[in-house]
């Protein structure tokens, strides 16, 4: 998902939005990127990284009243930049079964490498368009 096209996702998703004014990103060190709505921490996206730089292994977690807004979307896209700026070339991640959306990975690039009962595991993989 291009940028412009992930504002107008965002925008949409935060019609009726209870939190207006009150919410920031924020980039920490190394990879991570945290959601706050006022002081209250909302969600947080991270990644384990190997120690050659090749590759990473993402994780995200977003408290519950705050899903369908849009904040998991953002704080995925923002570290996915990231990953792939400093020149990550496989990055990993992993749901539980019961909760999948698709497109959203896709979107970022995302194939399913492997499931069973209880996890996906996605992978991307750098190639020459990305």
């Amino acid at each position: 998902m291009k940028n412009e096209d992930l504002k107008k996702y965002l925008k949409t998703r935060r019609m009726g939005w209870p939190y207006e004014g009150s919410y920031k990103v924020e980039r920490l060190e190394g990879h991570r990127f945290v959601a706050r709505i006022g002081d209250e921490l909302a969600g947080l996206s991270y990644a384990n990284v190997n120690t050659d730089g090749s590759e990473a292994i993402m994780k995200m977690n977003l408290k519950g009243q705050f899903a369908e807004y849009g904040i998991g979307t953002e704080l995925l896209h923002l570290l996915m930049d990231d990953l792939k700026e400093a020149g990550y070339e496989i990055i990993h991640y992993e749901i539980p079964a019961e909760r999948y959306a698709f497109q959203i990975y896709r979107d970022l690039g995302f194939t399913v490498e492997s499931r069973d009962e209880e996890i996906i595991r996605f992978v991307w993989r750098k190639t020459e368009e990305t």
